[in-house]
């Protein structure tokens, strides 16, 4: 199973995940369902930064993968 990675596709998708659905749907939730206990410097803490990146870049690795098809 050799896997190709569109590099360009790879970096542009991991930039959107982690701003457009990540932190957008970070700060939603917080707002919407835990008011009383927002706070910025959790949403922008490093454990939570840690793992927003990780899964940015684990989706856009799924996105940006394609499978090489046997000749």
């Amino acid at each position: 199973m050799n896997t190709k990675i569109n590099w360009k596709k790879f970096i542009i998708s991991s930039i959107v995940i982690l701003i457009a659905f990540v932190f957008v749907a970070d700060i939603l939730m917080d707002k919407i369902f835990k008011p009383k206990e927002f706070d910025w410097n959790k949403i922008f803490g490093f454990e939570n930064l840690f793992w927003k990146v990780l899964a940015a870049l684990v989706g856009a690795y799924f996105y940006s993968s394609e499978e090489k098809e046997k000749k």
